[in-house]
């Protein structure tokens, strides 16, 4: 069992995530003062392993025998961190942290300086770091060219700040660049430490969770 790490949801609420062995994780709430604080309802907890290559894994939430935690189960082997999603009143409070004793990744840099990640079996994304609230975004082939981009529509990019906390969190706006061959995205920037892009297409998507490289 590994030790716990405190996640701070809001308005008091604690998570602590402990491992229960292969496979899964308790998702253990908790609120100073309050014993047998309750756990919610299933229905309003979701949660992602993030692993080291920045795929995201969905897991599947179920009962646990703790009136203060659930269960968080599937693809969590080689995960360093976690998303976690909790409803508060009539919307989502999301927060990522680190795992207990996850040590941080390094970027695999990118052709053009920036943080790399696979998003296909011939594709990968870049993320370039242009100043404190914007990124450049390639969409590379398998021989680091850069390709024509999505629309910008069909992409959506967070970036994550270093503590989970309240604003850590942040929605870009996404737009063509000038050159038309990248794209823009955003917004609140500054001390993110990694990047959430979504790529709608054919009624699939992909998502990665990347480390990425500061100005």
């Amino acid at each position: 069992m590994s030790e716990p790490t405190s996640i701070h949801m809001g308005h008091g609420q604690m998570v602590d995530i402990v491992t229960r062995g292969t496979g899964q994780w308790e998702l253990v709430f908790s609120e100073a003062g309050k014993p047998r604080y309750p756990a919610p309802p299933l229905a309003e907890v979701e949660a992602d392993a993030i692993d080291t290559d920045g795929n995201i894994h969905p897991l599947t939430i179920s009962v646990s025998e703790n009136i203060s935690s659930v269960l968080a189960s599937g693809q969590i082997d080689g995960a360093y961190r976690v998303r976690l999603r909790v409803v508060h009143g009539s919307h989502f409070h999301t927060r990522e942290s680190f795992l207990p004793g996850a040590t941080p990744l390094s970027p695999r840099i990118g052709p053009h300086g920036g943080a790399l990640a696979t998003i296909g079996p011939t594709t990968s994304i870049e993320i370039k770091t242009l100043d404190a609230t914007r990124w450049e975004l390639f969409i590379l082939d398998q021989r680091g060219v850069t390709t024509p981009p999505p629309p910008a529509e069909q992409v959506v990019v967070q970036a994550v700040g270093p503590r989970a906390e309240d604003y850590q969190i942040r929605n870009l706006t996404t737009a063509l660049s000038d050159s038309g061959s990248t794209l823009i995205a955003s917004g609140k920037i500054k001390d993110a430490t990694h990047a959430r892009i979504t790529i709608h297409a054919g009624g699939r998507q992909e998502i990665r969770g990347v480390p990425i490289v500061g100005v």
